[in-house]
């Protein structure tokens, strides 16, 4: 009896045990079930414009009984596939059995800005798991307020060179918060400073500001504030000028080119100066305002215009350019109330160089290129002498260039035998004498000149030689003469050991200047030499021997 008992206490124990393990098997499997990961696509939060079109997609791994979305402002909805569309709102994905939920919504409104739900439950599942999605629908910011910090004269569009310029910009009602961006004229500044975002009853705005030390070259540049948003087809802006206040500035020396002389002439100069400064001209010792004559009444000064930003133009008129007017100094005094410059300004009759095209500036009547430079100079020395017109100068000029070519031609032809000094002549060394084409060595005796005078002598017949025509063919059995320069030189005379002699046509020729001898040389007194063709292509050599007369080598004899 004890022992039944006891059996039946152990059996009872174990049926509790198995009984909880069981429950807490089931409870984890269905814990499991409700804690399935929905993936949402997209994920976190997407921004969207109203009217536009949204697509929105949740899934499992596991198969759905139902799918069940919540889109802000409308009431919760449970979707399947092929289900028609209601308010714009309907089923999206493969299917249920492939784990997915899906919402397209046709046009997205003003008041489905907030939390959207898909709630998802799966099969075999009492209870749903479900994502959420931030939909921002966007809404556009109001117009840009664009602030700028006065400087030191308490202003805020007038700043002095040097001072930094600080701006702040700020954009409300932006949803989400806008874009903004600072420009000063085409540069974009404030890169380096964070914006600063506040938010507030679903709303925000943001703030950037932005510093800048300011130059003379700022000086009328556009302050502009830009913010850009997904809401606006385009940024809105706010701009304001600012003017930087300035000396004038100041610039090397300038050239002015291309005056003629007896012409009117204008003289541009280009200042930059904030605010208007005043001008005066000094030339020489010669002072000149603005608007005003010099002494002599032929130069006059303009007033100055402005041409914008800090610009100024200042004209020196001359009634009729003088050659002392571009030998004068010319100075122009500017100031204003933060300081004063000198500007030097040099004039020249000369033409503008390559490099000087900028700060141009030429008189009316200058002409161009190089003629224009010589027309310029010549213009000046004939301005000495009287005055003539431009056509009589350019006749003049002409004249001698034709001289001049003329001469030329002239010398050209007569040295190489062209044109009306051919004749059938070749041309040929000077001092060279052959006959059709030879070449000859010329004997030389004791001169009892000094060198000195042999080489002026020999330079004296060169110079001569180069205006002489020198016949050295022979045609048929014509006989040309041919006149040979002999210098006398004992120490080199020499036996001929050639078959065939040349004689002189004189038997004691003359000596001249300097120790030559004017010989000419006769070919029709060769002895048995047959006539040679002219195609011949044999070369003769003959050598000049000339003896000294009785008397001259009695006297050599006595002096040695």
């Amino acid at each position: 009896m004890t022992t039944m008992t006891i059996l039946r206490g152990k059996s009872t124990s174990t049926s509790i045990i198995l009984w909880t393990c069981l429950a807490y098997l089931c409870a984890s499997i269905q814990a499991d079930t409700q804690n399935i990961n929905v993936s949402i696509n997209p994920s976190g939060e997407t921004t969207v414009r109203t009217g536009q079109n949204l697509t929105i997609l949740c899934s499992v791994g596991v198969p759905l009984k139902t799918c069940r979305v919540e889109v802000p402002q409308e009431r919760s909805v449970i979707l399947e596939p092929n289900q028609p569309s209601e308010d714009g709102i309907g089923w999206y994905g493969s299917s249920l059995d492939a784990g997915q939920c899906g919402v397209f919504i046709a046009q997205i409104k003003e008041k489905h800005d907030g939390i959207f739900k898909c709630s998802l439950t799966p099969k075999n599942a009492r209870y749903e798991s479900y994502n959420t999605l931030r939909i921002i629908v966007a809404k556009p910011p109001v117009m840009p307020e664009l602030m700028v910090f006065p400087g030191r004269r308490g202003e805020r569009q007038n700043y002095e060179k040097g001072e930094t310029l600080k701006v702040s910009c700020r954009v409300k009602a932006g949803r989400p918060v806008a874009n903004v961006s600072i420009f000063f004229g085409d540069e974009q500044i404030g890169l380096e400073e964070r914006p600063i975002v506040y938010n507030y009853n679903n709303d925000s705005y943001v703030i950037q500001n932005a510093t800048r030390v300011l130059s003379w070259t700022d000086n009328g540049k556009v302050l502009r504030c830009d913010a850009t948003h997904l809401a606006l087809d385009r940024p809105l802006s706010a701009k304001q000028q600012i003017s930087v206040l300035y000396a004038p500035q100041p610039q090397p020396t300038i050239e002015r080119f291309g005056f003629v002389i007896g012409q009117p002439g204008t003289v541009n100069v280009t200042v930059q100066a904030n605010p208007r400064p005043q001008f005066m001209w000094r030339i020489d010792d010669d002072k000149v305002d603005e608007g005003q004559f010099d002494k002599s009444n032929r130069i006059r000064s303009s007033r100055a215009v402005e041409l914008g930003k800090g610009y100024w133009e200042i004209t020196l008129n001359i009634d009729s350019v003088q050659k002392s007017d571009t030998e004068k100094k010319y100075v122009l005094l500017v100031n204003n109330e933060l300081g004063s410059t000198e500007y030097q300004i040099v004039l020249s009759t000369s033409t503008e160089p390559a490099e000087g095209i900028s700060n141009r500036t030429t008189s009316p009547h200058a002409h161009a290129g190089a003629f224009s430079h010589f027309y310029g100079k010549l213009a000046e020395s004939m301005h000495a002498l009287g005055d003539l017109d431009a056509g009589s100068i350019i006749g003049i000029v002409v004249g001698v260039l034709i001289l001049l070519l003329i001469v030329f031609l002239i010398i050209f032809a007569r040295a190489t035998g062209r044109w009306c000094f051919a004749g059938g002549s070749s041309t040929r060394t000077i001092g060279e004498s052959s006959d059709t084409e030879s070449a000859g060595r010329y004997s030389r005796s004791e001169v009892d000149s000094s060198a000195s005078a042999a080489r002026r002598a020999r330079a004296k017949m060169n110079f001569s030689q180069l205006f002489k025509r020198n016949k050295d063919k022979v045609s048929g059995t014509d006989t040309d003469t041919v006149r040979t320069v002999v210098t006398v030189d004992d120490e080199k005379i020499q036996t001929s050991d050639a078959p065939q002699a040349v004689t002189l046509n004189s038997a004691n020729p003359a000596v001249g200047e300097g120790g030559l001898v004017y010989a000419e040389l006769d070919l029709t007194q060769q002895k048995n030499v047959a006539p040679r063709r002219i195609d011949d292509d044999a070369t003769e050599y003959a050598e000049i021997i000339y003896t000294k007369p009785e008397a001259e080598e009695a006297a050599h004899a006595a002096n040695k």
